[in-house]
């Protein structure tokens, strides 16, 4: 048997292991959640991540390739498919404003007008029975019957008079509304058959047809496309980096594939507003070029080229995001991976682009977010 006090001593000396353990496990939890804070703090609250843009250099001409087109031209589709009955003209035809260039057979169309205008005949002799009948008194006569065989009690709030009025009126004026939503259902019909024809909309040649014959089902998505060549322009896709530095009016350059060595001077007719991307993925916007002769005579629609369309410069140019100039002196740029604090020299500024004259080169990267590095002490040159 042990003794009380070696008892004592085991229960002690196991009670210390125990809390030295629970001491090491509280310690590491502490350690932990240090490190996690530590690192949480520091990416919180890290530099922002430097970012730069090349120096973009825009000469006295902008390339860009394109084609000719018209600027008058129409596309033409069916509002509802069907089988197409006639196909009156075929690719390079030429065809006059109003004339029909396809139909759809419309023997299902001409029977619902004929359904509708039968309805139309009904609602509008029930109209003319109605107001006849108000006119006669027969009406009124109606309804005081009717109220007398189911209203022996009388009235107590509104005088029978104006009962019997009030249902006279409606009676006419529902005739007459059925007679009138008769009529709007002929007009659609009537409206539907005249749709199943295309005609022109301008006098011009037919550019594309979907369909080759007739006897085929089309959809609304069938489509023809009709162009007036004296309207012809070169089309060019100008990139979307340069399309700030074009206005309408300034010199162009046509040079068309079909026709080597030949120089078509014009000038920018149009700027379209709308970004178009191209199947390679390149962003570009519609610029129309006109020139006196560019018309059927030396070019056909659809012929590709090349265009120099002056840009508003006089001289190549170098151009940086007008943020980034700071104070109007100052650029930062990055070189061997270090922010470096330019002095250069601006010139104009055009739709968010400044012009640099000096202080930087071409193959300068710009720090487009100088507050990245704004707050730190670099070298200034």
């Amino acid at each position: 048997m042990k003794s009380k006090k070696t008892l004592k001593k085991q229960v002690n000396k196991n009670s210390k292991r125990k809390n030295f353990i629970k001491y090491l496990f509280a310690t590491a939890i502490v350690v932990v959640a240090g490190i996690f804070t530590v690192t949480f703090l520091a990416n919180a609250y890290q530099t922002p991540k430097t970012e730069t843009a090349n120096v973009q250099i825009v000469g006295s001409e902008i390339l860009a390739n394109g084609s000719t087109d018209a600027q008058n031209k129409a596309t033409l589709n069916f509002p509802t498919g069907g089988k197409l009955s006639y196909l009156g003209v075929k690719e390079g035809d030429s065809v006059y404003q109003g004339e029909t260039i396809a139909s759809l057979d419309t023997y299902v169309l001409q029977q619902q007008l004929q359904l509708m205008a039968n309805n139309y005949q009904t609602a509008k002799n029930g109209a003319d029975q109605a107001q006849e009948s108000q006119q006669a008194g027969v009406l009124e006569g109606q309804q005081r019957t009717s109220l007398d065989t189911t209203n022996k009690q009388g009235y107590s709030a509104i005088p029978e008079t104006n009962v019997i009025y009030d249902n006279v009126k409606r009676i006419v004026d529902n005739a007459l509304i059925a007679q009138n939503s008769a009529q709007i259902n002929v007009d659609i019909a009537n409206y539907t058959i005249q749709l199943a024809s295309l005609t022109s909309p301008l006098n011009g040649i037919v550019m594309h047809e979907d369909v080759t014959s007739s006897g085929v089902n089309v959809t609304p998505a069938t489509s023809f496309v009709v162009a007036d060549p004296g309207s012809m322009v070169f089309a060019a896709n100008v990139r979307q980096q340069d399309i700030d530095f074009i206005s309408v009016g300034n010199s162009a350059k046509i040079m068309l594939d079909s026709q080597k060595g030949q120089v078509i001077t014009g000038a920018v007719d149009k700027i379209y507003p709308q970004r178009t991307v191209l199947s390679t993925g390149e962003s570009v916007y519609r610029v129309d070029i006109k020139a006196d002769n560019l018309n059927q005579n030396t070019a056909m629609l659809g012929q590709s080229g090349t265009v120099l369309i002056k840009s508003n410069f006089t001289q190549k140019v170098m151009l940086v995001p007008s943020w980034t100039v700071l104070s109007q002196n100052f650029v930062w740029v990055l070189e061997n991976n270090k922010p470096i604090l330019k002095e250069v020299t601006i010139g104009s500024t055009t739709n968010g682009q400044t012009e640099i004259l000096n202080g930087i080169s071409q193959n300068d990267k710009v720090i487009t977010n100088p507050q990245s590095v704004i707050s730190k002490r670099y070298q200034i040159l």
